[in-house]
């Protein structure tokens, strides 16, 4: 049974708080920094869960927010211009999905406050002291990426039966400039061809580091015999999106990516609008005062599997039944 005593007494103090924190008349200004500018109507739907719970929270644009967007679009150097950039011109906190952006935003110095949307190892990089304590600038929410590889594989081979051989396309130099050894990312990568080597799937590593090495990713596919793709969720891929989309219609070898919005066959992996609403309200409680460090940094609570039917007949494949009961939505 709910205590409504409680109830109406927590919800009283987390509005009279926002009422105190929030200063009137106060310009307040944040900075987004995101993969790409060209986006897919999914995008905007996830971004506009973003800036609306922003303003249901009292932060709107057109009144006393200001938000300044900038995309890297594939150049990971850009995220040291960006984040100079804002220094100088003291906004009060950036928000990014990318590793790289938030190391880029913690070595132009001073104390901007970090809210992640889906960066995948944060502890490792040394971003973040522990989960529940992350003790500097950077909190938010991770996409636990590492934890769900073996889970897009497996779902890969439930919905494509006859795969193999698989080629896992990531960034290692991302990883790299994020804080990560070659060391951690060699072993990680061990772990993911275990995994697939359970399924009887040969995994093969597709390091793009640049969106120029996309010619090059392609023609070893191809050298390969690689009958699938696993994207990884990274600022690279996420510049080469449209490339992807027609590698995989023109070549009909399936993408298994994270996100409904990529446009593939499969997409396994969270539900980014609920995350961007929830990053709105951990961006709001540090306008509000609160110090990053003293925010738990959460990890998302739902995780979609989408099979795009629409993809399919195009790439003529047939799904099999299995893979269509364990979606969470078929898009046809």
């Amino acid at each position: 049974m709910i205590d409504r005593r409680r109830l109406v007494y927590g919800l009283a103090c987390a509005l009279g708080t926002k009422a105190l924190a929030q200063v009137p008349g106060h310009a307040y200004r944040i900075a987004f920094f995101g993969f790409t500018a060209k986006n897919s109507a999914e995008d905007d739907r996830v971004v506009a869960a973003f800036v609306n719970r922003l303003a249901e929270l009292g932060f709107a644009q057109s009144r006393n927010l200001t938000i300044d967007w900038r995309y890297a679009e594939g150049r990971n150097e850009r995220y040291a211009e960006f984040a100079t950039e804002m220094r100088d011109k003291g906004v009060e906190l950036i928000v990014t999905g990318s590793a790289t952006a938030a190391q880029a935003v913690v070595d132009a110095g001073g104390s901007i406050p970090v809210v992640t949307f889906g960066i995948n190892d944060p502890l490792r990089t040394g971003l973040i002291a522990s989960f529940a304590h992350p003790g500097g600038q950077v909190t938010g929410m991770s996409n636990f990426t590492d934890d769900l590889v073996a889970k897009r594989i497996e779902l890969l081979k439930i919905a494509v039966p006859t795969v193999t051989r698989i080629a896992f396309a990531r960034c290692p130099e991302c990883s790299r400039l994020s804080g990560l050894s070659s060391a951690s990312l060699d072993a990680a990568f061990e772990r993911y061809r275990e995994s697939a080597r359970s399924l009887g799937i040969a995994l093969f590593s597709l390091p793009i580091n640049a969106a120029d090495d996309f010619p090059a990713a392609i023609a070893a596919i191809g050298r390969e015999q690689a009958d699938a793709v696993l994207l990884s969720p990274n600022q690279i891929n996420a510049k080469l999106r449209d490339d992807w989309v027609a590698f995989e219609a023109a070549h009909r070898i399936p993408l298994m990516v994270d996100y409904r919005g990529f446009g593939c066959l499969l997409s396994y992996g969270p539900d980014y609008a609920a995350m961007f609403r929830r990053v709105a309200e951990m961006s709001v409680q540090i306008l509000n005062g609160a110090k990053p460090g003293d925010l738990p940094l959460e990890q998302p609570t739902k995780v979609e599997f989408i099979i795009n039917l629409k993809v399919a007949k195009a790439m003529g494949l047939t799904i099999p039944r299995s893979a269509l009961l364990r979606a969470d939505e078929v898009i046809s």
